[in-house]
C-alpha cells in the first residue's frame, strides 16, 4: 500500500513539473514574438524560390536565445571583416600613394542600426542555419514580408549565413558601390 501511494505521488509530482515546463515555454515564445515585432528585424519563412540562398533545406523557427547567439557570432564577423579591410586599405595606400583612401567602403558597423531579415532553415545535415539580410533603410513598406534585394549600395547592404549548430559563419557578401 505504501509503495502504491508513493508511486502515485511521484506520478502527480511529475505531471505538475511537466505542466510548469509547458507554461514556461509558452511564456518564452510569447516574449520572443513581442521582441521581434517591436524591433528592426523580422523572421521570414524560407521560400523554395530563394534557391540561391539555400538548397535542400526545410524552414524552421528562431528563438530569442538563438538570436542572441547570432549576435555573438556577428561580433566575430565584424571584427574579422574590419581587420581584413584595414589590411586592404594599408596595401592600397602603399601601392597608390597619390590616391589615398580613408576606407575601403566594405567596413561594417552594426551600430549603424541596420534593418535585418532572418531566414532560418534546417540543412540537409540536420544543422540549423540562418541567412541574414542587412540594410540601412526600409525603402519598401513590405520589408517584413518580402526579401529586400538591391544592387550596389555599398556597406549599407550585406548578408551572411550563420550556422547555429556549428557556431560559425560563411558567405559574407557586402554590396559594391556603383
Amino acid at each position: 500500500m505504501k509503495a502504491l501511494i508513493l508511486t502515485l505521488l511521484l506520478i502527480i509530482s511529475s505531471c505538475e513539473q511537466q505542466a510548469e515546463k509547458k507554461k514556461t515555454t509558452k511564456t518564452e515564445t510569447k516574449e520572443t514574438v513581442e521582441k521581434i515585432t517591436e524591433s528592426n528585424f523580422t523572421i521570414l519563412p524560407f521560400d523554395q524560390s530563394w534557391h540561391w540562398v539555400f538548397k535542400n533545406v526545410k524552414p524552421t523557427e528562431l528563438t530569442q536565445t538563438e538570436i542572441d547567439e547570432i549576435e555573438l557570432i556577428l561580433e566575430k564577423v565584424i571584427t574579422e571583416n574590419n581587420q581584413n579591410q584595414k589590411e586592404n586599405l594599408k596595401k592600397h595606400n602603399e601601392k597608390y600613394p597619390k590616391y589615398q583612401w580613408k576606407e575601403t567602403g566594405f567596413e561594417l558597423d552594426l551600430n549603424k542600426g541596420y534593418y535585418r531579415q532572418y531566414v532560418p532553415v534546417i540543412n540537409e545535415n540536420g544543422e540549423k542555419e540562418v541567412w541574414i539580410n542587412f540594410f540601412c533603410s526600409t525603402m519598401k513598406d513590405n520589408w517584413k514580408t518580402d526579401l529586400v534585394m538591391v544592387h550596389d549600395g555599398g556597406n549599407c547592404f550585406f548578408n551572411i549565413k550563420v550556422n547555429l549548430t556549428k557556431k560559425n559563419y560563411s558567405d559574407l557578401r557586402i554590396n559594391g558601390s556603383a
